[in-house]
């Protein structure tokens, strides 16, 4: 017996049957390839309408792939069988109408109906009919009697009343956009129809391959066996509603509600048991679905938002799990032992045991013994012949081999995991003392077939699973707080953090993780215990620091941490022996770009030319800078000299979009992406897609100068393996260039951000502090002024902004703004789509009625000739948005500028989930060599270029890449609903994907809600636009101010240990200290921007001084953000101002303007305002701080 899981569509009102409440609205069912192709507007003339009595052409085309799983009324649907009427053996088949009764899914086994799947069911299988050839190309199985055979096969599976069915959602549902998939109900099977047949005009049929399931789960809880996750009811409720009730937010309440896949342990198993449309489920991976149900309800029960009998389903939770461990085989694994041993029909002979007599809970491997010793007839002569050879080669094996094996094979494993213990003698001992080294080896070499849980079935005694054969010493595990387990369980934690960004975990939380989940059966984590297991814990395991330990880390993170820093800063603090006598002055202030009279142009040529003096001279240098400040410029001057080009560059950069760009700078020497080069030199492994340190791997030593752009994107792992591709003896200026204020990178750590700050930290050695330059001057305002985007971007990089540049909030309310930048807000999903076309006819200066005319015209599809001589054009406008799948994530807005565009034709190409047209924008979605026509010559293709479609023909998008003028690449459709696709459309991308691109002009839609809204990706979005930003943001701009503050950083929340400078969480929720990431008071709820305001803050605490920091003042219609205020005795405002960066006359000038606009309204220095600055080497005076304080104290008391 198994039990099944079926895939739904997302509904917005519980799958009962009905078209969604709000079809417009609900775009995550398009992430189903049937849905994206079919859907229409159709679907919102019948919104809410009960689709039984709709005729089926009017029902929406969720109807055809469950999407009504929880249907009160039956209703009839007509099947075509996909081949007839093309001319072949299916002509024959009619249109053939079956019922669906209530309360029933359709489940089709896709996955054994491939061809893919053919040899693994013959294997099972012999007596199966042979496959038989189709007579056209196809993926699928052709031949009516195997088909027949699989569906026999797998409906037998399927015991009513004891079977479970599970229904879940792929990545498309607004609970867990990110997520791979999620549970959404689950119930009894109670029924499974009989195969139906097509109706035929001849003698001969084929199979339906859908089989109508029944089950048990029901609307009203009492009635019910089974039930659906209240999802669509929290999302209907009011935040406030929820924060009253609860005490958590909407997102919080929803995630302890929530079955996802990292609840389930993220196992490959597990998620590819909620895979295929429909497949078998395990007795073991059902346990840990259950144990995660019962934990959801008992979430849901506790929050007491939503009414029902939750304890009847608790009840029936606990009655499935006795039920499912009576059906659990002690040993699940006996045949794929036998596989790894290399015994031919393993599962055959499995079958035989268990026809000879081998009862459920019994052990097979004593009826092998006596198969293998002749004592046991075989029934089955397919393998008699080879019983020979499997007897010495069972006699062979040791008889502590043999114990091994049938450990093993207690665990659910594949016979290749098995094969790693079961043929290396070396690891019997080991593994039999301890059987959670498989889970901590899985999780550390990234295969996720295997986690903690899946050993616990197997060791921990348990008769309702092993019945007599409950396991012994000594991999016996007798406590729930053994070791062995809780360090499986905490390296799986901190393997499963890396996916987070942190390269280690405080005790603390882990402590609070362990106990969490011990609390599930009322086990207690004794105190200290991760101090007490120290000496096991650090076989796999380092305690940091080492004398008084506040966190653990993997090992090999700890390495490579530990190498990193002690690399880095080495070199940072050495020369160059070779010197280069360059006039970088003669040179930059040659450019055409500098001006002598203006001061702005002189402070910007002053930190180039420091900048250029610095790369020259270290062997480590850091370039960094916000956007347009001029890194660019400082990297074209540097390459433009000769004896730099002489010594040989290297130009490396993480995406294929930053590379070219590179490339540009490079003028003449090739750029490369980190991941070809790292192909190149042997230290990529293409099986796991990993960088690896590859000790045969061939290092880099053809060029002494190496320039990597855009390391803000580097993981630890990534910086790590790429230096150790390098031969560093042979590199003489290692340059690395970034933006530290960007988005993280996409995996664990942040080296660049780390290494930034232990650079500009002014209590490290100057020496250190010379090899990092941040260019401050934005040169892109030089000569046209002010920039309303650079401003509001400086409000979310790390750095204080400039003062007066609190104004931007005012001027974005109302309007008053200088022409790079443009706001405008919607209300609701209805409302977006109106307001994006609005921002796209302003923008570009035509009425909707001609919007398409337009718009084809700034893009330049309107001439697809002159477009493919200059293909940059298609990038002119770009729309970005945060996410994927909501009604404003980007496939939803490709198709509203798609529509708008009107290139819509007769011919389209399907690419997975979108119809793709002639002239269509589009974007690479992966690195790869490919032939170009007409020349013939391979180009590098990169992951996020951006092209358009230039034709289609016979089943090819022929398309044409921005950089790569008058050359075509021929891309094949593609439908599978897993397959990879490798374009999409760009009319709208994420932000994720636009990093290290910049665009002429971006339209930017912010919604107000999404735990993805961070200061660093508002940050990176703004500083995508070069000429003009639209803001479309929901509601109104104020809600984007608390975005700006420390606690909205994703970047200060990772924990690393970079630098030995250790930063850990005390819990999941805490944002972690780290210097110049976070800036926290004595007072922990304040974070203040600067260091300086740390010791202002702190001053003023001590003194019992009551203050606000950064709240808006408005005073005669104009509003501000001081950086702290105070009430006076007669309840009249007092400010006070640092000024940090006085020395920048950019940051002066803001100055000046801001105190002529205080003065403006009675603020008078030495009276109501005050003032302090820090000095020239970034100190400030504590002196200078505590006479304010006292000058303060005398006005407020």
């Amino acid at each position: 017996m198994k039990h099944i899981s079926i895939r739904v569509p997302w509904h917005d009102s519980n799958w009962n049957g009905h078209v969604c409440k709000n079809p417009a609205c609900n775009t995550f069912c398009k992430v189903l390839p049937r849905i994206s192709m079919s859907r229409d507007t159709a679907d919102c003339l019948h919104a809410s309408e009960d689709w039984s009595l709709l005729p089926q052409h009017e029902r929406p085309v969720c109807a055809s792939e469950n999407g009504g799983f929880m249907n009160q009324h039956s209703y009839k649907r007509e099947f075509k069988h996909v081949y007839a009427g093309k001319g072949g053996r299916h002509d024959v088949l009619k249109p053939t109408t079956i019922e669906i009764p209530a309360y029933s899914a359709l489940a089709i086994p896709f996955r054994y109906m491939s061809l893919d799947s053919q040899s693994w069911l013959s294997d099972r299988h012999p007596e199966f009919h042979d496959v038989e050839k189709s007579p056209f190309n196809s993926s699928w199985l052709y031949g009516a009697e195997r088909q027949l055979d699989i569906l026999k096969w797998f409906r037998g599976n399927i015991e009513a009343n004891d079977s479970i069915c599970v229904f879940y959602c792929k990545n498309g549902n607004p609970v867990d956009d990110e997520g791979r998939r999620m549970i959404v109900g689950m119930g009894e099977v109670t029924s499974v129809a009989s195969i139906k047949l097509y109706d035929t005009e001849a003698d001969y049929t084929y199979p339906l391959w859908e089989m109508v399931v029944q089950h048990s789960i029901r609307q009203e809880l009492q009635d019910s066996k089974g039930f659906l996750l209240p999802y669509n009811q929290y999302l209907e409720f009011d935040e406030d509603y929820i924060q009253k009730k609860t005490g958590l937010t909407k997102e919080e309440a929803l995630d302890e509600i929530k079955i996802s896949l990292d609840k389930l342990g993220n196992t490959e198993r597990i998620f590819n048991e909620l895979s295929y449309g429909c497949e078998f489920i395990s007795n073991q991976s059902m346990l840990i679905i259950l144990e995660n149900a019962r934990r959801a309800l008992e979430a849901v029960m506790k929050h007491g938002l939503v009414g029902g009998d939750w304890q009847l389903q608790l009840r029936w939770i606990n009655d499935s799990i006795a039920k499912v461990k009576s059906s659990i085989s002690p040993f699940p694994s006996f045949a794929e032992c036998l596989k790894a041993i290399g015994v031919n029909y393993s599962y055959l002979i499995e079958r035989d045991i268990l026809t000879a007599g081998c009862g459920k809970k019994d052990n097979p491997w004593r009826y092998y013994n006596d198969l293998m010793a002749g004592k046991l007839p075989v029934p089955n002569t397919v393998y008699f012949s080879e019983l020979p050879a499997y007897k010495k080669s069972w006699e062979y094996r040791s008889d502590e081999g043999k114990r091994v094996l049938e450990l093993l094979s207690r665990f659910e494993l594949d016979a290749d995991i098995i094969g790693q213990y079961a043929n290396n003698a070396e690891t019997y001992e080991k593994l039999l003392t301890n059987p959670y080294i498989i889970s901590e080896k899985c999780a550390q070499d990234y295969d996720n077939r295997v986690n903690t849980q899946t050993i616990d079935f197997g060791v921990i005694p348990d008769v309702d699973i092993q019945g007599e054969n409950i396991p012994t010493a000594p991999f016996a595990v007798r406590t729930l707080i053994d070791e062995r387990r809780l360090r499986s369980m905490t390296v799986e934690r901190l393997c499963s953090a890396l996916d987070d960004g942190d390269t280690l975990l405080s005790i603390a939380e882990l402590e609070q993780y362990v106990s969490d989940t011990l609390s599930d059966t009322n086990s207690l984590l004794p105190n200290d215990y991760f101090l007490t297991v120290r000496g096991f814990f650090s076989d796999e395991l380092v305690y940091l620091p080492d004398d008084n330990p506040k966190a653990l880390q993997l090992k090999e993170y700890a390495e490579m941490e530990r190498w990193l820093s002690k690399r880095l800063l080495a070199r940072a603090k050495s020369s160059v022996r070779n010197k280069l006598n360059v006039d970088w002055e003669t040179r930059a202030m040659s450019s055409s770009h500098y001006d002598k009279n203006n001061e702005n142009s002189r402070e910007a040529t002053r930190q180039q030319i420091e900048a250029l003096e610095m790369m020259t001279d270290r062997k480590l240098s850091v370039l960094t800078g916000g956007a347009g400040t001029g890194k660019t410029t400082v990297v074209e001057t540097f390459l433009s000299c000769s004896q730099i080009k002489n010594e040989g560059v290297l130009l490396l950069a993480p995406t294929g979009k930053a590379r070219v760009r590179l490339g540009k700078m490079g003028k003449g020497v090739e750029a490369q992406t980190i991941a070809q080069f790292l192909v190149r030199q042997g230290f990529f492994d293409w099986d796991r897609m990993l960088a690896i340190d590859n000790p045969n791997g061939r290092q880099y030593a053809n060029a002494a100068n190496v320039i990597i752009d855009e390391c803000s994107m580097l993981t630890t792992r990534d910086l790590y393996i790429l230096l150790k591709a390098l031969d560093l003896a042979k590199i003489n200026r290692l340059i690395l260039i970034g933006d530290p204020c960007q988005l993280p990178p996409i995996g664990a750590g942040r080296p660049f951000a780390d290494l930034c700050y232990r650079l500009q930290n002014k209590d490290t050695v100057p020496v250190l502090n010379s090899a990092i330059t941040s260019l401050e001057t934005v040169v892109r305002t030089i000569t046209t002024g002010e920039s309303d985007i650079l401003t509001l971007a400086s409000w979310f990089s790390s750095k204080k902004p400039k003062k007066g540049a609190d104004e931007i909030f005012n001027k974005m309310a109302t309007g008053d703004l200088n022409g790079d930048l443009q706001v405008m807000t919607w209300t609701d999903e209805s409302d977006l789509e109106k307001c994006l076309m609005e921002a796209l006819c302003i923008e570009l200066g035509c009425t909707e009625d001609n919007l398409s005319a337009v718009l084809q015209h700034r893009l330049g599809i309107d001439s697809i000739k002159s477009l493919a001589a200059n293909p940059n054009t298609i990038e002119s406008v770009q729309v970005l948005t945060p996410v994927l799948n909501p009604i404003w994530g980007s496939l939803h807005l490709n198709e509203c500028v798609q529509k708008w565009i009107g290139t819509y034709d007769k011919e389209f190409i399907q690419f997975s989930t979108q119809k793709i047209y002639p002239k269509d924008k589009i974007m690479q979605l992966k690195n790869e060599k490919v032939e170009a026509y007409p020349s013939h010559q391979k180009y590098q293709l990169s992951n996020g270029q951006i092209g358009f479609v230039r034709s289609i023909y016979k089943g090819y998008a022929n398309l044409i890449y921005a950089g790569i003028p008058n050359e075509s690449f021929g891309k094949r459709g593609v439908s599978g609903e897993d397959s990879e696709t490798p374009i999409e459309l760009a009319y709208s991308i994420t932000i994720h994907k636009s990093q290290g691109s910049d665009f002429n002009t971006v339209v930017l839609v912010l919604p107000k809600f999404g735990r993805i809204l961070t200061r660093e990706l508002i940050y990176t979005a703004l500083t995508r636009a070069k000429k003009k930003l639209i803001l479309l943001i929901q509601d109104n701009v104020y809600w984007l101010w608390e975005k700006t503050k420390p606690q909205a950083s994703i970047l200060a929340q990772r924990n690393s240990n970079m630098f030995e400078q250790l930063v850990a969480r005390e819990n999941k929720s805490s944002i972690p200290y780290v210097e110049g990431l976070i800036h926290r008071t004595k007072n922990p709820n304040l974070m203040v921007r600067s260091k300086s305001e740390v010791i202002i803050a702190n001053e003023l605490i001590s003194a019992d001084i009551k203050f606000k920091y950064e709240e808006m003042f408005n005073r005669d219609g104009h509003q501000c953000l001081p950086d702290f205020t105070f009430v006076d005795l007669s309840d009249e405002i007092i400010i006070w101002e640092h000024l940090g960066m006085l020395t920048v006359p950019e940051y002066k000038t803001s100055w000046e303007k801001k105190l002529k606009f205080y003065n403006s309204i009675g603020f008078i220095e030495g009276e109501n305002l005050f003032t302090t600055h820090d000095h020239e080497n970034g100190s400030i005076d504590t002196t200078e701080i505590m006479k304010v304080i006292d000058k303060i104290k005398n006005l407020v008391e």
